[in-house]
C-alpha cells in the first residue's frame, strides 16, 4: 500500500492578539514535524506579527494615523481576553517561561528554519501604509488573496480571526 503525502496546512492570520499568533505557530510546527507543508498567510491586524518594532505608517494621511495608533510589532502583541492594561500579558509570558514555551516571534523563526512559507497580505500592507523593508527578514513574500486561495487548495485551512 502506498502511503499519500501529508496533506499541507494553510493558516490564515486576520488577529493580531498574542494567543493567536500563539495558536498558529503551534500548529504550523506541530505540521511542520509531521512532515506537512505549512503556509502562513498573515492579513489585516495578523499582519502585526511581521512588522519590525517601531514601524509607523507611510504614505496618505490615513495610512500614517493608522499606523501611528496602531503600535503593536513582531516582538510585542495584546492578548485578545484579559490583557489588563499589560498585566494579563506579562503573567501569560511570566508563565510560558516556567513552562519553557518560546514568544511569538521565536516560534515563527523557528517554523520559518523548518521550511514554513510565510505571506504578507499585499493588501492589507498598502492599507496599513506600510512597505516589505517594515517587515521582519522571515517574510518570503508579499501576495494577494490568489495566493492564498492556490495554498488552500492543496489541503487543510485553519482560520484565526
Amino acid at each position: 500500500m502506498v502511503e499519500s503525502p501529508p496533506k499541507p496546512l494553510t493558516v490564515l492570520i486576520l488577529s493580531g492578539d498574542m494567543e493567536k499568533g500563539l495558536a498558529a505557530c503551534n500548529l504550523a510546527l506541530a505540521a511542520l514535524a509531521g512532515g506537512r507543508k505549512v503556509t502562513l498567510f498573515f492579513t489585516f491586524w495578523g499582519l502585526n506579527f511581521l512588522k519590525r518594532p517601531g514601524v509607523k505608517g507611510h504614505g496618505p494621511t490615513l495610512g500614517r494615523i493608522l499606523g501611528t495608533l496602531n503600535d503593536d510589532h513582531a516582538g510585542r502583541q495584546r492578548l485578545g481576553r484579559f490583557h489588563l492594561l499589560g498585566a494579563g500579558h506579562w503573567a501569560l509570558l511570566r508563565l510560558m517561561g516556567r513552562y519553557n514555551l518560546l514568544p511569538v516571534r521565536e516560534n515563527l523563526t523557528m517554523a520559518h528554519q523548518m521550511g514554513a512559507r510565510i505571506l504578507a497580505c499585499s493588501n492589507t500592507l498598502q492599507l496599513m501604509g506600510l512597505e516589505r523593508e517594515d517587515l521582519i527578514p522571515e517574510v518570503d513574500e508579499i501576495a494577494g488573496a490568489l495566493t492564498f486561495l492556490d495554498a488552500a487548495d492543496e489541503g487543510t485551512v485553519v482560520t484565526l480571526g
